[in-house]
């Protein structure tokens, strides 16, 4: 690109001297003077003004030329060192974008790196959650079972002052142990819910935690242990009795269930459509509601589980008048109201669980809410 401007520029000046020359420089064969004699004293005043005047021409264009020179060799100097900085921008700039693709590399390799931490971190909490969570049905199982059997145990005609002592022992054993069992609960949810927080920065306090919900859990199964062995001695007790001096044409009981819980239940009547037990078929698992199909007196039990946090009361009805109240308070998800009540009843009266406040209910396939009655005389 400059050597052609340069020549462009030196074209020029000699086509311009070319052209300027001809006054003086060429002699024109079209001349109307054939003899230098018989030009006049006036012609030659002319050529010489004119000849002055290529002279001046002349100059012009060397000192034009000089100068068109010495501009040129200046762009050269500046295009010369235009180039030098761009080749080094380009050098810089090759040497960042390789800097960025290393560093993007790395960043790459430190986010898989935590992702599979991470996922490490999913899997432990998810193993720890599974943990508690079979904790808390195996509890929920034996409750249900050391109810059920106080319940009969209680409804023992002969020998009822001793069972109700027995009754009341196992029944304070018993809320000591759901208390003391509430407590670690709300621990190892306040734990587990610190850990799904903060598993990216306390993958070391995991395994401290892992290690308390294990020995929770080794308490938990030497309490259940100590239940199992009150309840065996309880049963051989009651089959004892049952055996003895029960009057099987005298017996109404039923036990029922719900197995699917509800997040939206608000009014009427909570209907158990599983039915466990139902002797003198007095319980009716369409309706919810239970009829005595004899005069009596009777025991009724009801366990109602809140649906997470939503908080749950519900009563034990006779004949549309509520006689006791449970309640799951939404302290913490999941509480359990129980309560029990014994009535007298009359051929054909009614009684069932009625809502009374908040909203939902919590059960499993194998019933957590269940309501359950018999008579004692």
């Amino acid at each position: 690109m400059r050597e052609m401007l340069l020549v462009g520029l030196v074209f020029i000046a000699g086509v311009q001297s070319a052209a300027v020359s001809i006054l003086t420089d060429e002699v024109s064969q079209n001349s109307t003077y054939p003899n230098e004699n018989e030009i006049s004293a006036k012609n030659v005043d002319v050529f010489r003004q004119l000849l002055n005047q290529e002279t001046i021409i002349r100059m012009n264009l060397v000192k034009n030329v000089h100068t068109l020179m010495k501009d040129m060799l200046m762009l050269n100097e500046k295009l010369s060192d235009a180039e030098e900085q761009i080749s080094g921008i380009r050098t810089s700039t090759v040497q960042e974008i390789s800097d960025l693709n290393k560093q993007v590399e790395l960043l790459k390799v430190e986010n898989a790196a935590l992702k599979n931490k991470t996922a490490v971190d999913d899997k432990e909490i998810m193993i720890l959650k599974e943990k508690l969570e079979n904790v808390s049905n195996t509890l929920t199982d034996v409750k249900v079972e050391v109810r059920y059997l106080s319940i009969t145990v209680f409804g023992m005609n002969n020998d009822f002052k001793e069972i109700d002592e027995r009754f009341q022992e196992l029944e304070n054993s018993t809320k000591e142990i759901e208390t003391e069992i509430r407590v670690n609960i709300k621990s190892n949810v306040a734990t587990l819910s610190e850990l799904e927080t903060r598993h990216l920065t306390l993958i070391d306090g995991l395994k401290n935690t892992t290690s308390s919900l294990q020995s929770d859990i080794d308490e938990y199964e030497a309490t259940q242990l100590k239940i199992s062995a009150t309840l065996s001695s309880l049963e051989l007790f009651r089959i004892n009795q049952t055996l003895s001096k029960c009057d099987p044409k005298q017996e109404v009981a039923f036990t029922a269930g719900v197995t699917s819980s509800s997040s939206t239940w608000n009014s009427g009547t909570l209907i158990f459509n599983s039915v466990i037990l139902n002797v003198g078929n007095g319980y009716n698992p369409s309706t919810g509601v239970f009829t005595s199909p004899v005069a009596g007196t009777y025991v009724f039990y009801v366990t109602a589980v809140e649906y997470n946090k939503q908080y749950l009361k519900v009563d034990i009805v006779l004949n549309s008048v509520s006689k006791v109240r449970t309640m799951g308070y939404s302290d913490a998800a999941y509480q359990t109201g129980t309560n029990m009540v014994v009535l007298n009843l009359q051929k054909g009266d009614s009684v069932w669980v009625m809502y009374n406040d908040g909203t939902g209910y919590w059960t499993q396939t194998v019933p957590a809410t269940t309501f359950t009655g018999f008579l004692i005389g």
